[in-house]
């Protein structure tokens, strides 16, 4: 081989050479600023990650002025369950002058009922008396006429402690001259129930001790033994 085909060979490879080296280098550039370069600051990442946090925020609020709402309802419906009834209903063991009652005491009368007027040896003067005393001792225990809702406790200055039960049909009766009072205004009662035990009737005080029992229907005083179907 000639020394002018040896240097034209040699041409070539370092050409072929240099022709690789710069492919590599091309490659290497490509890759490196494919993976180092940055995205321009763009609009679409930011508001999808805003978008999804407003969309949670408002879930949440939603859901907790629900629950607010609900809990109010809840708490508005249980003080409308809670308010203390007014009146007794009204069934086959509590018709006037028709069921069973019991004796408030026992059977024993000091004073029979009277809408005429009667002298009072304790008061001094003459007064209806729209009730009927049942004697006993202080002390004795007192009991409802009928299953009944209490509607009143109070003291009085001239019947002393008195209990009102509401016993159904209209029919609402007033026990007077307590020691002490065992039920609470909007309580229920059941026939026989203890309400308390019996003390003075202070307007009465010269006469023996007694229950003052008074009975009225629909608002009208009427004979407590004759709405129980008692008599004297």
């Amino acid at each position: 081989m000639s020394t002018a085909g040896n240097k034209k060979e040699n041409k070539n490879i370092k050409a072929l050479f240099s022709v690789v080296c710069l492919s590599i280098i091309a490659l290497g550039l490509i890759v490196y600023f494919a993976t180092n370069s940055k995205p321009e600051s763009g609009t679409v990442n930011e508001p999808t990650t805003l978008e999804v946090t407003t969309e949670v925020q408002r879930a949440v609020t939603v859901t907790e002025t629900t629950k607010r709402q609900t809990t109010t309802k809840k708490s508005a419906s249980t003080t409308v369950k809670t308010t203390a009834p007014t009146t007794m209903e009204q069934g086959e063991n509590n018709i006037p002058y028709k069921s069973y009652y019991k004796y408030p005491l026992n059977e024993a009368v000091a004073n029979g009922y009277s809408e005429e007027l009667v002298y009072s040896e304790t008061m001094g003067d003459w007064r209806a008396h729209p009730a009927v005393d049942f004697k006993g001792k202080e002390g004795d225990k007192v009991v409802a006429i009928n299953d009944g809702l209490v509607l009143d406790v109070y003291n009085d200055s001239m019947l002393g402690q008195v209990v009102v039960i509401d016993h159904g049909a209209k029919l609402v009766a007033k026990y007077c001259g307590l020691k002490s009072v065992s039920v609470k205004k909007g309580s229920y009662v059941d026939i026989g129930n203890a309400i308390g035990t019996l003390g003075k009737v202070p307007s009465e005080v010269k006469t023996e001790t007694h229950l003052h029992l008074e009975t009225t229907l629909d608002g009208k005083a009427v004979n407590p033994l004759d709405v129980m179907g008692k008599t004297e």
